[in-house]
């Protein structure tokens, strides 16, 4: 993974391009994005969850569209392995893009709940 301020792309539309191959890849991989505040708090993100790729794959193209607001403080991205498996990058690229590119970020504001539930952890 990679970390970099994002005060280039403030108010930007930030898509990541790669090339990916996989190898007998049990549950999933994928590249990621996230955009964090000043503080860390995570803005936008994507891991590739609803697209992921498994098995055995040649290389393919693989993108990643975030919204970079101006609030952003910092932009992180990687590639992720979920179980056993070998997985390859390449040609990683930045490019900005414009409104009419849908992006790609993850609904994470029905992950987490308003308050502490379920503390015995037995439902």
């Amino acid at each position: 993974m990679q970390m970099f301020k994002a005060d280039q792309f403030k108010g930007k539309r930030l898509k990541l391009s790669s090339f990916i191959k996989a190898e007998n890849v049990e549950n999933y991989c994928g590249m990621w994005m996230r955009v964090d505040d000043s503080l860390g708090d995570v803005l936008q993100f994507d891991n590739m969850s609803d697209r992921p790729i498994t098995s055995t794959t040649d290389w393919n193209y693989y993108s990643i569209v975030l919204d970079v607001p101006e609030s952003s403080g910092s932009v992180s991205f990687g590639i992720l392995l979920a179980g056993k498996g070998k997985v390859w990058a390449d040609e990683f690229q930045f490019s900005i893009v414009d409104v009419s590119t849908p992006t790609t970020n993850m609904d994470l504001s029905h992950t987490i709940l308003e308050e502490p539930t379920n503390l015995s952890f037995e439902d």
